[in-house]
């Protein structure tokens, strides 16, 4: 990417947005760790600073000291915006209670028709935060679904295409993931004022999400937030009570 903004485009730094995040182990190891894998990416991406900057997962103990790390490069101009990923209300609210003095800008979260947790969602909009939607294609696994079939073919769209328009629809910001050129290009027309879903069509999207999907998504929180840490693959200080709708 750095080698890309570099020789091949001259849009001005200040018209990018640029996001990374902080991983799970670089979480656990503490400050010099957290700074060492920013320097790198800053490294990397040929910058100086990024726009925002996002923990990753909740990780039990350190996550909230990992953040004060992020408010001090904030102020160092280091880093932008703040933002948290893969948090619960829960995890969330653990972190406000410490006396953060910088409140995130986003939780980036699975978001997509079969993973709509409407409580969660709502919850952190009331704060003020922005929902960033990761999986919004559901990793291409649910291409086939007759229902989005039926309903792409209604809007003579693509399902990718429909999924994305559904997360504009909702305010969501949407991060489709493709490493083909021609489906990157796809998945970037869904902007048009011409592709609107209806309400009816936003409701049955709405209301795809089903009970399984959501003990699925409880048994990957608890499996992630120790992933690639000195816990991984165990349920120390995990929180085993988070909303999950």
């Amino acid at each position: 990417m750095g080698r890309a903004l570099a020789s091949r485009s001259d849009i001005p730094r200040n018209e990018l947005f640029l996001c990374s995040k902080v991983w799970t182990s670089t979480i656990e190891k503490g400050e010099r760790a957290i700074r060492e894998q920013l320097n790198d990416t800053l490294t990397d991406l040929r910058t100086d600073y990024l726009d925002l900057y996002l923990i990753h997962w909740p990780v039990p103990i350190h996550h909230v000291s990992a953040y004060a790390i992020l408010e001090r490069l904030k102020a160092e101009g280091k880093v932008r915006n703040i933002g948290i990923s893969n948090y619960s209300i829960e995890d969330y609210e653990e972190l406000i209670s410490s006396g953060i003095e910088c409140k995130p800008t986003v939780n980036q979260i699975e978001i997509n028709p079969f993973l709509y947790r409407k409580n969660t969602i709502s919850y952190f909009r009331n704060e003020g935060l922005v929902l960033q939607s990761y999986r919004s294609l559901c990793n291409g696994k649910l291409m086939t679904h007759p229902t989005l079939l039926n309903m792409a073919s209604k809007y003579s769209c693509t399902v990718p295409q429909l999924l994305g328009r559904w997360c504009i629809q909702h305010d969501f910001i949407y991060m489709p993931k493709s490493e083909k050129k021609e489906r990157m290009i796809e998945n970037a027309n869904v902007f048009s004022d011409d592709f609107t879903l209806c309400i009816d069509d936003m409701e049955i999207l709405d209301n795809m999400t089903t009970a399984r999907a959501i003990d699925d998504f409880v048994t990957l929180y608890r499996k992630c937030v120790n992933r690639d840490t000195s816990n991984d693959g165990t349920l120390v200080g995990v929180k085993m009570n988070i909303t999950v709708d």
